[in-house]
Protein backbone atom coordinates (compact mmCIF):
# COMPACT_ATOMS: atom_id res chain seq x y z
CA UNK A 1 0.00 0.00 0.00
CA UNK A 2 3.00 2.05 0.83
CA UNK A 3 3.68 2.43 -3.33
CA UNK A 4 0.15 2.93 -4.16
CA UNK A 5 0.02 6.15 -1.89
CA UNK A 6 3.03 7.35 -3.18
CA UNK A 7 2.72 7.16 -7.14
CA UNK A 8 -0.38 9.35 -6.56
CA UNK A 9 1.55 11.99 -4.59
CA UNK A 10 4.22 12.00 -7.87
CA UNK A 11 1.57 12.73 -10.24
CA UNK A 12 0.08 15.92 -8.04
CA UNK A 13 3.65 17.59 -8.07
CA UNK A 14 3.21 18.18 -11.96
CA UNK A 15 0.11 19.17 -12.55
CA UNK A 16 0.96 21.70 -9.69
CA UNK A 17 3.91 23.04 -11.34
CA UNK A 18 1.97 23.54 -15.06
CA UNK A 19 -0.68 25.16 -13.12
CA UNK A 20 1.84 27.28 -11.98
CA UNK A 21 3.65 28.34 -15.24
CA UNK A 22 -0.29 28.72 -16.65
CA UNK A 23 -1.08 31.34 -14.07
CA UNK A 24 2.55 33.36 -14.39
CA UNK A 25 2.06 33.27 -18.14
CA UNK A 26 -1.29 34.87 -17.68
CA UNK A 27 -0.29 37.59 -15.59
CA UNK A 28 2.41 38.52 -17.65
CA UNK A 29 0.54 38.71 -20.55
CA UNK A 30 -2.29 40.72 -18.82
CA UNK A 31 0.59 43.18 -17.65
CA UNK A 32 2.08 43.78 -20.66
CA UNK A 33 -1.26 44.73 -22.39
CA UNK A 34 -2.29 46.61 -19.71
CA UNK A 35 0.93 48.29 -20.03
CA UNK A 36 0.61 48.84 -23.79
CA UNK A 37 -2.57 50.11 -23.67
CA UNK A 38 -2.06 52.48 -20.79
CA UNK A 39 1.42 53.75 -23.13
CA UNK A 40 -0.88 53.73 -26.09
CA UNK A 41 -3.21 55.94 -23.93
CA UNK A 42 -0.31 58.09 -22.79
CA UNK A 43 1.28 59.16 -25.62
CA UNK A 44 -1.96 59.60 -28.28
CA UNK A 45 -3.36 62.28 -25.46
CA UNK A 46 -2.19 65.55 -26.89
CA UNK A 47 -3.95 64.50 -30.19
CA UNK A 48 -6.99 63.75 -29.28
CA UNK A 49 -7.64 67.05 -26.67
CA UNK A 50 -6.65 69.10 -29.85
CA UNK A 51 -9.57 67.34 -31.85
CA UNK A 52 -12.13 67.24 -29.31
CA UNK A 53 -11.17 71.56 -28.64
CA UNK A 54 -11.36 71.78 -32.41
CA UNK A 55 -14.63 69.68 -32.22
CA UNK A 56 -15.85 72.09 -29.58
CA UNK A 57 -15.82 74.46 -32.04
CA UNK A 58 -12.67 76.28 -30.62
CA UNK A 59 -11.76 77.64 -33.74
CA UNK A 60 -9.41 80.08 -32.48
CA UNK A 61 -7.55 77.05 -29.98
CA UNK A 62 -7.57 74.97 -33.43
CA UNK A 63 -6.07 78.17 -35.38
CA UNK A 64 -3.63 78.70 -32.59
CA UNK A 65 -2.70 74.97 -33.07
CA UNK A 66 -1.93 74.91 -36.33
CA UNK A 67 0.61 78.03 -36.67
CA UNK A 68 2.43 76.01 -33.79
CA UNK A 69 2.39 72.92 -36.40
CA UNK A 70 3.30 75.41 -39.15
CA UNK A 71 6.24 76.20 -37.00
CA UNK A 72 7.97 72.63 -36.87
CA UNK A 73 8.95 73.19 -40.83
CA UNK A 74 12.42 72.29 -40.15
CA UNK A 75 13.72 76.36 -40.16
CA UNK A 76 15.52 77.76 -37.15
CA UNK A 77 13.76 80.15 -35.13
CA UNK A 78 14.63 83.87 -35.90
CA UNK A 79 15.00 86.03 -32.48
CA UNK A 80 14.93 89.49 -32.81
CA UNK A 81 16.47 91.13 -29.02
CA UNK A 82 16.03 94.47 -28.38
CA UNK A 83 17.52 96.51 -25.78
CA UNK A 84 17.00 96.90 -22.39
CA UNK A 85 13.82 99.01 -21.13
CA UNK A 86 13.33 100.44 -18.26
CA UNK A 87 10.32 102.70 -17.30
CA UNK A 88 8.25 104.32 -14.25
CA UNK A 89 5.28 102.78 -13.92
CA UNK A 90 1.46 103.82 -14.18
CA UNK A 91 0.94 103.89 -10.47
CA UNK A 92 4.30 106.14 -9.82
CA UNK A 93 5.51 104.04 -7.10
CA UNK A 94 7.34 101.59 -9.05
CA UNK A 95 9.48 100.97 -12.37
CA UNK A 96 9.79 97.68 -14.66
CA UNK A 97 13.00 96.92 -16.19
CA UNK A 98 12.51 94.14 -18.85
CA UNK A 99 14.80 92.59 -21.69
CA UNK A 100 12.31 91.74 -24.68
CA UNK A 101 12.88 89.22 -27.25
CA UNK A 102 11.08 88.52 -30.31
CA UNK A 103 10.25 85.37 -32.13
CA UNK A 104 10.03 86.16 -36.10
CA UNK A 105 8.27 84.61 -39.03
CA UNK A 106 11.29 85.85 -41.19
CA UNK A 107 14.64 87.44 -41.43
CA UNK A 108 12.48 89.86 -43.89
CA UNK A 109 10.53 90.63 -40.29
CA UNK A 110 13.59 91.30 -38.34
CA UNK A 111 14.97 93.83 -41.22
CA UNK A 112 11.55 95.96 -40.74
CA UNK A 113 12.09 95.88 -36.79
CA UNK A 114 15.25 97.17 -37.55
CA UNK A 115 14.31 99.75 -39.78
CA UNK A 116 11.49 101.32 -37.57
CA UNK A 117 13.10 100.32 -34.34
CA UNK A 118 12.65 104.38 -32.91
CA UNK A 119 8.75 103.51 -33.81
CA UNK A 120 9.23 100.12 -32.10
CA UNK A 121 10.89 101.31 -29.04
CA UNK A 122 8.72 104.72 -28.26
CA UNK A 123 5.40 101.84 -28.86
CA UNK A 124 6.86 99.53 -26.32
CA UNK A 125 7.63 102.40 -23.64
CA UNK A 126 4.26 103.79 -23.82
CA UNK A 127 2.87 100.06 -23.79
CA UNK A 128 5.20 99.34 -21.18
CA UNK A 129 4.47 102.73 -18.78
CA UNK A 130 0.82 102.45 -19.05
CA UNK A 131 0.87 99.16 -16.71
CA UNK A 132 0.81 99.18 -13.11
CA UNK A 133 3.32 96.88 -10.59
CA UNK A 134 -0.12 94.91 -9.44
CA UNK A 135 -1.01 94.27 -13.27
CA UNK A 136 2.39 92.86 -14.25
CA UNK A 137 3.05 90.63 -10.72
CA UNK A 138 0.63 87.86 -11.48
CA UNK A 139 1.81 85.67 -14.54
CA UNK A 140 -2.17 86.08 -16.30
CA UNK A 141 -0.43 90.30 -16.51
CA UNK A 142 2.67 89.38 -18.03
CA UNK A 143 0.84 86.79 -20.34
CA UNK A 144 -1.25 89.58 -21.47
CA UNK A 145 1.63 92.64 -22.03
CA UNK A 146 3.28 89.97 -24.04
CA UNK A 147 0.33 89.54 -26.48
CA UNK A 148 -0.22 93.58 -26.06
CA UNK A 149 3.45 93.85 -27.38
CA UNK A 150 3.30 91.56 -30.35
CA UNK A 151 0.53 93.22 -31.05
CA UNK A 152 2.21 96.75 -30.83
CA UNK A 153 5.00 95.57 -32.91
CA UNK A 154 3.62 94.18 -35.63
CA UNK A 155 0.96 97.32 -35.75
CA UNK A 156 4.35 99.94 -36.61
CA UNK A 157 5.14 97.39 -39.00
CA UNK A 158 1.71 97.00 -41.01
CA UNK A 159 1.28 93.14 -40.36
CA UNK A 160 -1.71 91.59 -39.96
CA UNK A 161 -1.03 88.07 -39.25
CA UNK A 162 1.08 86.96 -36.32
CA UNK A 163 2.33 84.47 -38.52
CA UNK A 164 3.64 86.70 -41.19
CA UNK A 165 5.48 89.26 -38.08
CA UNK A 166 5.97 88.31 -34.56
CA UNK A 167 5.21 85.28 -33.59
CA UNK A 168 5.43 85.48 -29.65
CA UNK A 169 7.09 87.44 -27.03
CA UNK A 170 9.75 85.96 -24.77
CA UNK A 171 11.20 88.02 -21.46
CA UNK A 172 14.40 87.43 -20.84
CA UNK A 173 14.35 89.45 -17.54
CA UNK A 174 11.17 91.22 -15.84
CA UNK A 175 12.10 93.25 -12.84
CA UNK A 176 9.69 95.13 -10.68
CA UNK A 177 10.80 97.80 -8.04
Amino acid sequence: MSKEAAAPAEGEAPKKKSKLLIIIIAVLAIVLIGGGAGAYLLLSKPATEKKAKADHGDEEVAADDAEEEDEGDGKPPVYEKLDTFTVNLADQESYLQTEVQLVLASTDVQGKIKARMPEVRDALIRLLSSKTAEELAQLEGKDKLAQEVQKAVNEVLGVKKKSKGVKKVLFAAFIIQ
